[in-house]
């Protein structure tokens, strides 16, 4: 097996020169550069380094957890996009036991195309699934909770804890408290579009900030940042999560085995949950 900075390249590599494979088979290939920059906000090279940070900070928890990935695990990716994220557990899992599900419709057609695999699959915002009881090991969301309203979450983790088999794992991460910062910081730069609306999704930034150092979940789901197309503003926004509420308000199913950030290398805290 090629060790994880090994597969980055050929992950690399797939987008650069393609195809590309590992033990005989094709890597997956990729969506257009301007479907990659407007999910992400890059493309290519820069967008795949962010994932590959998310991989690697997932797999080496799941080993300080007792619970490594191994072959015949199956691998959930909420919110799959166009499989960004999926593609570098490849390294660990066969494609077949790797599955996506996605609200929107475009981006489960691009996984099924370039991944060559039926394991991508429509959801609606609000579940359940079609997923079997305790068939899934891990499932993992990167950029997902941090948008999800507050019913959404819940709904969610609920249905997370149906389709996770005993000891299941759960990854997901949100929107951080610098993120406050970031996003009051537009206002004086006049921004338009995404940016712009980012700056104004709070009348008061302050109060924002008292709530969620209180332990509550803080979401904005105003013009702007209320998602477009499948992602209505009955259930998108931008949405943070602290560490104290997530202890507490998925208990009944979950323990927050850990919060995990790093600002040096990562854009959004990392949840990860254990099924009770």
């Amino acid at each position: 097996m090629l060790d994880q900075d090994e597969f980055f390249k050929k992950i690399c590599d797939s987008y650069l020169s393609p195809p590309t494979f590992v033990d005989g088979k094709e890597l997956p290939g990729f969506p257009s550069e301007t479907v990659q920059a407007n999910t992400t906000g890059q493309a290519g090279v820069d967008t795949l380094k962010e994932a590959f940070t998310f991989y690697q900070d997932c797999t080496n928890v799941f080993i300080q957890l007792g619970n490594p990935l191994a072959s015949q695990h199956n691998l959930l990716d909420f919110g799959v996009g166009w499989g960004r994220i999926s593609r570098f557990f490849l390294r660990d899992l066969p494609l077949e036991h790797i599955y996506g599900i996605d609200v929107m419709n475009e981006f489960v057609q691009i996984c099924k195309q370039t991944f060559n695999s039926d394991n991508f699959a429509v959801c609606n915002p609000f579940p359940p699934t079609d997923i079997s009881d305790g068939h899934i090991d891990y499932i993992v969301g990167y950029s997902v909770f941090s948008h999800l309203s507050e019913k959404a979450c819940v709904s969610w983790m609920k249905e997370f804890h149906r389709i996770l088999a005993p000891n299941g794992i759960v990854a997901l991460t949100t929107r951080g408290r610098h993120f406050f910062d970031f996003c009051e910081g537009l206002k004086a730069e006049e921004h338009t579009g995404y940016l712009g609306a980012l700056s104004r999704m709070f009348p008061d930034f302050s109060e924002a900030r008292v709530r969620y150092d209180n332990g509550q979940f803080v979401h904005a789901n105003s013009d702007g940042v209320n998602g477009g197309g499948a992602m209505t503003s009955e259930f998108y926004g931008e949405t943070f999560i602290p560490e104290t509420y997530a202890s507490v308000a998925y208990s009944e199913w979950f323990t927050l085995e850990r919060f995990l950030f790093d600002p040096s290398r990562q854009t959004h805290p990392i949840m990860f949950f254990r099924k009770k």
